[in-house]
């Protein structure tokens, strides 16, 4: 019998075959959460609570700060004391400084196609874009963290197979929302997302870490891809090719349902406040004013990203007024970014090029204020997200957000080429 990707990693990790709906004890290769109230501080108190002072494998644990960095006030450096105390106490790795976390664990080489990684945060399905399986759990994360194993029924998988290539001023983000205006956003509940396919393989490793990242608004447990070059490039660029092994699913896998993207036919796509499932086209809300924009996030902060962002700025300044944040993802893609000149061009455009973070995407940097619109690359729309409730968020992608950040206002980038 035939197995999806998700059922080949799940098998390997618990030596023997599984396939979706069974439900066994897994060991996952790599335990990783970040600092945040509530979370990395629940979990050091529960473990005192349960008299365990040390873990049997503290190699397969990696904590990073990369919320309130640098700390704003003495509460937010004193979550960040906390997660250092629980990473020392326990020999934990703990990584602060670098970046945001789903994205700095793959330039460190923890992440490898097959590996089984488990984060109380969904969008650890960013991983899946290396052939990984990146799991967000909430209720069994303390038995991972207590015992490194965690019970888990195995999930069904929807195939989405990716056709041709996508035109000039359309990107990865747009394929996604162009997705969940297809098939709406439960359409993947309580299922992997497996992609695949030869449109696949026009994606570099930017476009599909932000495919798999957004896995959750399908609904989906995560996301996961086929290896093929483009895998291997990635993992020999950072150290750990020497174990590559390609993964792929069997070509009589058993699937909830197949989905089919023409690339070459997805136009760009937007989604409106005040909801991640309000999604349309960008024709339907052309003109609509926006004073603020942010690329950036563990979605959207990447090289390819700022490229697309400085095609459309060109010469040209930002608008009076108007508010550019761009935030790179990670120290190492901010560095590649100075390298190409992005940094330099962005700065002369007018943005303002922020330290690697997850505050501007949480809203404790570049806060909205009431009445304002942005247009932004960050994960969620919903009110509040970026400060005021009574303000506006649009997600797109950045083409569409460095269009609105010359002209004001909601405008299909293809015309501006």
């Amino acid at each position: 019998m035939g197995q999806t990707i998700v059922e080949k990693i799940l098998s390997k990790n618990y030596g023997a075959s599984v396939f979706a709906g069974d439900e066994k004890t897994f060991s996952p290769d790599i335990i990783t959460a970040y600092d945040f109230p509530g979370y990395v501080d629940k979990y050091e108190e529960q473990m005192n609570e349960l008299g365990i002072t040390q873990v049997q494998d503290p190699e397969k644990y990696v904590l990073f700060i990369d919320h309130f960095y640098p700390a704003g006030t003495p509460k937010q450096q004193q979550v960040h004391e906390i997660t250092r105390r629980f990473a020392k106490n326990y020999g934990f790795r703990l990584y602060e400084g670098k970046g945001i976390g789903h994205q700095v664990i793959s330039e460190l080489g923890y992440v490898k196609p097959g590996r089984l990684i488990v984060h109380f945060d969904g969008h650890i399905s960013t991983i899946g874009a290396l052939g990984a399986m990146g799991i967000g759990i909430r209720n069994g994360m303390i038995e991972a963290f207590a015992t490194q194993r965690m019970s888990l029924v195995v999930p069904g998988t929807v195939r989405i197979e990716l056709k041709g290539k996508l035109e000039r001023g359309v990107t990865s983000r747009d394929v996604f929302h162009s997705i969940v205006e297809k098939i709406g956003p439960a359409g993947c509940r309580s299922s992997m997302i497996e992609y695949g396919g030869e449109g696949l393989k026009s994606l570099n490793m930017d476009e599909r870490m932000t495919l798999c990242n957004l896995a959750m608004f399908l609904g989906g447990v995560s996301a996961v891809m086929e290896t093929d070059e483009t895998t291997y490039n990635y993992l020999f660029k950072h150290g750990v090719a020497d174990e590559y092994q390609d993964i792929y699913p069997d070509s009589d896998a058993t699937y909830m349902k197949t989905v089919t993207i023409n690339l070459n036919e997805v136009e760009p796509v937007v989604v409106a406040p005040p909801s991640p499932a309000n999604t349309v086209k960008i024709s339907e809300v052309l003109g609509t004013p926006i004073q603020v924009g942010y690329i950036g996030s563990c979605a959207s902060g990447r090289v390819k990203d700022f490229q697309q962002a400085v095609e459309i700025l060109g010469d040209s300044q930002i608008l009076d007024g108007f508010r550019l944040y761009a935030v790179p993802t990670s120290n190492k893609i901010q560095s590649e970014m100075t390298k190409l000149g992005l940094s330099q061009k962005l700065i002369d455009a007018g943005a303002l090029l922020s330290f690697p973070s997850c505050d501007f995407c949480i809203g404790q940097m570049g806060a909205l204020v009431e009445g304002e619109t942005a247009m932004t690359t960050g994960t969620l729309n919903i009110p509040g997200r970026m400060g005021s409730n009574k303000a506006s968020i649009y997600t797109g992608s950045p083409y569409s957000i460095a269009a609105a950040a010359i002209t004001g206002k909601i405008t299909d980038p293809r015309t501006l080429f």
